[in-house]
């Protein structure tokens, strides 16, 4: 019999989160951010599930954008860190991928080729983030010299990046957002921008613009220090569970995991779970951080093992050996495990490893009702 690690994913809830998205911005496009695999909850099965329902899919590299395609993924793809080499652009045209272009090497590769089909184009400049992009200073150039090339499609689009939209109060949102507006204001008209993540979809509605490109929000988790998904009406998709595999009454004064880190304070009911930083979760997780048991709320306990964690019982004292077990999901936000580690919730999704099994929810593939 395999191990009791599974995460259970909600087709219905990730299409709720592309509701409430849609809602926040509904004059908007949708680029659904399924890079690195897909935030951690599958590449391939969150695409197919919001193919229909989404007007691009954003992804880091060719190869990702690639797999859609041979799993009968059709709409369009985004490689939002451009392309790696010259031969990539030649992918990228004969399979219709859009390409970010964001370093003047990238237009040097560009017109040492001869590329079957038009390119998809976007221009990124950085506003702010320090990161990819063009400076503001120099990007129309860089613009014009994209508009030249016959192997590029009309028109060329524009995006950029924030840097802090996650910390609302931040002054850099608004420089960014002044940069952004000053630089479109020397292009064409007829041609589509992009600024938004997740942050920016639910702060900065003046700043949609054409697309927005949704990311932590669309898995059920709040892009925003200090706030949970459900204040903003999302929910998780993962429900990351496992199960009871030993019970122990322990002595007080007895030590429990790697270090002896915790020792019991008293007669103490402990129990250890089939799940450790070998599945994903986090080896430096705090004494402390929420685990329910039976729907009870547990108290994790000692060092994170590879593969076993312990569990103050004290809260569920009818625990049995075989009991669920949940680590994050329904019941228990992801953001308050978060607190007890050193991570984001982004680094608790992304990095579920590929022995947990994933069981999806029933799944329809038809377009979203915007009303839903």
């Amino acid at each position: 019999m395999s191990r009791a690690a599974i995460a259970i994913l909600s087709t219905e809830n990730l299409l709720h989160n592309l509701s409430v998205i849609k809602k926040q911005a509904p004059h908007s496009k949708i680029i659904a951010m399924v890079k690195a695999n897909a935030y951690g909850h599958g590449l391939r099965s969150v695409s197919a599930r919001l193919e229909k329902n989404v007007d691009m899919l954003g992804v880091a590299s060719i190869d990702e954008a690639l797999a859609l395609r041979k799993v009968g993924i059709q709409i369009p793809i985004i490689l939002a860190e451009g392309v790696f080499e010259p031969n990539e652009l030649l992918l990228a045209s004969t399979e219709g991928f859009h390409v970010v272009f964001h370093e003047e090497v990238q237009l040097q590769w560009l017109a040492n080729l001869s590329c079957p089909l038009p390119i998809q184009a976007w221009i990124k400049v950085d506003t702010g983030m320090g990161r990819l992009g063009f400076d503001p200073n120099q990007a129309e150039k860089f613009y014009q010299q994209l508009s030249q090339s016959r192997q590029i499609a009309k028109p060329i689009r524009i995006m950029s990046h924030f840097a802090c939209a996650d910390e609302p109060d931040n002054s850099l949102n608004q420089k960014q957002i002044d940069i952004f507006n000053a630089f479109i204001k020397k292009i064409p008209t007829n041609t589509e921008y992009s600024l938004c993540n997740s942050a920016g979809v639910f702060q900065y509605p003046k700043s949609h613009y054409n697309y927005i490109r949704p990311g932590i929000a669309l898995y059920g988790a709040s892009p925003f220090l200090g706030k949970t998904a459900q204040d903003l009406n999302l929910k998780p998709v993962m429900t990351l569970q496992t199960s009871l595999i030993a019970i122990k009454n322990l002595p007080k004064g007895s030590p429990i995991g790697y270090g002896a880190r915790y020792t019991c304070p008293e007669d103490l009911r402990v129990g250890i779970i089939a799940f450790g930083y070998g599945d994903g979760y986090p080896r430096t997780t705090r004494d402390g951080a929420p685990i329910l048991v039976n729907n009870s709320k547990c108290k994790l306990i000692g060092r994170v093992s590879m593969d076993m964690t312990a569990v103050d019982l004290t809260a569920c004292p009818e625990a049995k050996v075989g009991d669920p077990v949940i680590l994050w999901g329904n019941d228990l936000p992801i953001e308050e495990v978060a607190q007890f580690t050193d991570n984001s919730a982004y680094d608790l999704l992304t990095g579920v490893q590929n022995r947990v099994k994933f069981h999806w929810t029933r799944y329809v593939n038809t377009p979203l009702n915007n009303e839903a």
